[in-house]
């Protein structure tokens, strides 16, 4: 994981209570203006709580279910249409436990929710948890949005450690890893969101080793998404089939 200069900051005077706790809960240093000298700020805002690089306030980094390409996505989304789904054996009757161990933005398990599936989301970076807690809370608030996100468990643990301890009956039947792509080099730049995660979470250094530990502890089988063009995530073992999207891929363990 990254190692950043975070401070948390209240944008509104209202707030800065609030903001003295999170500080407290995060073991975080309190900022009393914007202008101080860190990397980013975890800003709590009336609507949002948002992380901000400081000399770039222009595009805060929140977790937002309700617009954007999330909430779009997950209005459009079937069985049929997405990758993942198919990737992962999804049918309509039948209800798996799926643990995703790489939360991230939650964008892939909230469409995964929003087609009826029960999803427990694994976060380690207690700052995107946080984010993942505002925008959750600020989901369940809306009725378009409160179902779906009531079928996502959301727990703050470091995977690798918590898939080992799961008891043999708690085991899932699918756990999808995300690890975080390497920076681009000679592409264009990714969106500003995921260049403040990569700044913030940094490589998943240990993306093989939670592989492996996915691998013993899922029942039917572990998909993993990766870059179009990237290598297999590990030497061994070999996916099983892999499925190709637009500018991501699928590769399907079957266990």
């Amino acid at each position: 994981m990254s190692e950043m200069n975070i401070a948390v900051f209240a944008a509104d005077y209202s707030l800065s209570e609030n903001a003295k706790a999170l500080a407290e809960r995060l073991n975080l240093p309190l900022a009393l203006s914007d202008q101080e000298s860190f990397d980013y700020l975890l800003v709590l805002t009336p609507d949002y709580l948002a992380l901000q690089k400081t000399n770039d306030p222009s595009s805060p980094l929140y977790i937002d279910f309700l617009h954007g390409k999330i909430n779009y996505r997950a209005k459009r989304a079937s069985i049929k249409n997405e990758t993942l789904a198919r990737a992962m054996g999804l049918k309509g009757k039948i209800h798996p436990r799926i643990i995703d161990a790489t939360g991230g933005l939650a964008a892939d398990s909230f469409m995964l929710a929003s087609l009826g599936f029960e999803v427990t989301l694994v976060e380690r970076s207690p700052i995107i948890y946080v984010l993942l807690e505002d925008g959750m809370r600020r989901a369940k608030e809306d009725p378009h949005t409160a179902s779906i996100v009531s079928r996502i468990k959301l727990v703050h643990a470091d995977a690798l450690l918590w898939l080992q301890e799961l008891a043999k009956e708690d085991r899932p039947d699918i756990i999808y890893l995300d690890p975080m792509f390497p920076q681009r080099k000679k592409s264009a730049l990714p969106q500003k969101k995921m260049l403040i995660l990569h700044d913030v979470v940094g490589e998943d250094a240990d993306a093989s080793r939670l592989l492996n530990t996915a691998l013993a502890c899922a029942i039917k089988r572990v998909v993993v998404k990766r870059p179009r063009l990237a290598e297999i995530l590990a030497l061994s073992p070999v996916p099983s089939f892999a499925l190709l999207g637009s500018s991501s891929r699928f590769d399907v363990y079957l266990l």
